[in-house]
C-alpha cells in the first residue's frame, strides 16, 4: 500500500523550537504507524508561498527525520487569494494527496492572533474540501474564539475536517460548543516523543534552568501586556533570578526556545543574553541548532521553569521536575490533562511577590514534583498510543 501524505505546518527547521518539536514528533509517530503496517509513504511538505526568496528545498527538507521520501509544494498566500479567489481552484499543491495533516503551529487555530491569522489557518482546509482531499488536524489547541466572526469562521471551516485531534480538555469542550464533538478526539501533545540525549551536569550544583520568553518579556505583540498577564513578567524574571542567586549551591541556566537570528520581538536568545550580561551567576549556553539540542540541555537540569510550553514539555519528557509559567489556556489545559498542578498561572490574580513565593514553595517540594512527572509520563504515553491507534483507524491501515 502506498500513500501520499500532505503536511501543513510541519516545519522542522522553524526558529521556534516548539513548532519544530511538534513537526519532528508528529512525523516520527506517523512513521511508527506506517512502518508497523508496511506502508510506503511519500510526504509532501505544503506551505504558503514565502514572502521572501529563500531556499525552500533546505527549509522543507525532512532529511535525518524520516526514511520516507519527501517533496514540497506551495500554495498562494491569503492576501492574493482575497483579491482573486480563483487562485484557490487553480492551485495544485494538494492534488494527489491521500490525506492532508495540519498542525496549525500547535495553537494557531484561534482568533487570539487576529482574524487574518485565523483565515490563513483555514485556507488549507477550504482547499482540501474543494479538491475532495481528506484533511484532519493533528493534536493541537483549538480556540478560544472570542468574537462572533471568529466562531463563525471556525465552525464553517472545522466541520469540513475528517477528524480533529486536540491535546487538552479545554480544546475538546471548545469543539463541542461548535457542534463538532463527534469529529473531535482528545489525545495529547505529540512533542513528548521528541528524541534527545540525556545529559548530566558535573558541577556539584543544583542546576535550575529558566526559559525566558522574549515575547512575554517584551510585552507581547503590542508591547503592552498583549496576553493580559496579572503581573509583570519582566519583573518576575528579574526577581526570580535574584531570589535564586541568593540561594547557596544553585546554578542558574538561561535556556532560550525561540531563537530568531533577526532578534525580533519573539526572540528568546537576545533577552537571555541581556540578562546574562546583567547577572553574574547565570549561564547562557550557545545557540541551539535544533529542538533536540535544546531538549538534551534541559534534560541535565535538576529543576526547570519555562513560559514556552514546549520547553516545559521537553522537561517533562526528559524526566525533569518543572514549574511552568502559564500565560494561555493551552498551558492550563495541557497540565490539567497531565494531572500536574505545579504551575504558575500568570493570568490568575496575583502579584510578582506571590508568584515568586509559589515558585519557591514548589521548588521546596521537589520530591512531590518528581512523582508528578512520573505520573504525567504515564498519562502522555497512554494517550500517544491512543493517537497512533486512531491514526490507524482513520487511514484504514489494518
Amino acid at each position: 500500500m502506498r500513500l501520499r501524505i500532505g503536511l501543513i505546518s510541519h516545519l522542522i527547521r522553524d526558529y521556534n523550537l516548539g513548532c519544530s518539536a511538534l513537526a519532528i514528533s508528529n512525523i516520527l509517530l506517523m512513521d511508527e504507524v506506517f512502518e508497523k503496517y508496511n506502508i510506503v509513504v511519500e510526504y509532501i511538505v505544503i506551505l504558503a508561498e514565502p514572502k521572501d526568496k529563500i531556499c525552500l528545498e533546505d527549509y522543507t527538507s525532512l532529511d535525518e527525520y524520516t526514511k520516507n521520501s519527501f517533496s514540497y509544494r506551495t500554495y498562494p498566500r491569503l492576501k492574493p487569494i482575497l483579491k482573486n479567489p480563483f487562485l484557490l481552484k487553480k492551485t495544485k499543491a494538494f492534488d494527489g494527496c491521500d490525506y492532508v495533516i495540519d498542525l496549525c503551529g500547535g495553537d494557531g487555530y484561534t482568533d487570539n492572533y487576529g482574524l487574518i491569522r485565523l483565515l490563513a489557518e483555514s485556507l488549507p482546509v477550504i482547499v482540501c474540501k474543494m479538491k475532495n482531499v481528506q484533511c484532519f488536524f493533528a493534536p493541537q489547541t483549538i480556540g478560544p474564539f472570542n468574537s462572533f466572526i471568529g466562531k463563525f469562521i471556525a465552525q464553517r471551516t472545522l466541520r469540513n475536517l475528517q477528524t480533529i485531534f486536540v491535546r487538552d480538555q479545554s480544546s475538546f469542550e471548545c469543539c463541542e460548543k461548535l457542534g463538532l464533538g463527534n469529529s473531535t478526539l482528545q489525545v495529547i501533545d505529540v512533542a513528548f516523543v521528541l528524541p534527545f540525549t540525556k545529559q548530566r551536569m558535573k558541577n556539584g550544583k543544583f542546576n535550575v534552568g529558566i526559559n525566558v520568553s522574549g515575547l512575554l518579556y517584551n510585552g507581547g505583540y503590542n508591547c503592552k501586556n498583549y496576553f493580559k498577564l496579572a503581573f509583570s513578567y519582566k519583573d518576575f524574571i528579574s526577581r526570580l533570578i535574584e531570589t535564586l542567586s541568593e540561594c547557596d549551591g544553585i546554578q542558574i541556566h538561561l535556556i532560550p526556545h525561540v531563537i530568531d537570528d533577526e532578534e525580533g520581538l519573539d526572540d528568546d536568545y537576545s533577552v537571555c543574553r541581556l540578562l546574562n550580561q546583567r547577572y553574574d551567576r547565570v549561564i547562557l549556553p550557545d545557540k541551539f541548532n535544533n529542538a533536540t539540542q535544546a531538549k538534551s540541555y534541559i534534560s541535565a537540569m535538576d529543576l526547570f521553569s519555562g513560559a514556552r510550553m514546549h520547553s516545559t514539555i521537553g522537561a517533562v519528557s526528559g524526566g525533569v521536575p518543572v514549574i511552568p509559567v502559564a500565560y494561555s489556556r493551552k498551558f492550563n489545559g495541557l497540565y490539567d490533562t497531565l494531572e500536574y498542578p505545579y504551575y504558575i498561572d500568570a493570568k490568575a490574580k496575583q502579584t510578582v511577590d506571590e508568584a515568586i513565593q509559589t515558585f519557591m514553595h514548589y521548588m521546596n517540594c521537589i520530591e512531590e514534583l518528581r512523582k508528578g512527572i512520573g505520573n504525567a509520563q504515564r498519562i502522555y504515553n497512554s494517550r500517544l498510543e491512543n493517537y497512533k491507534n486512531k491514526l490507524t483507524q482513520i487511514m484504514d491501515l489494518h
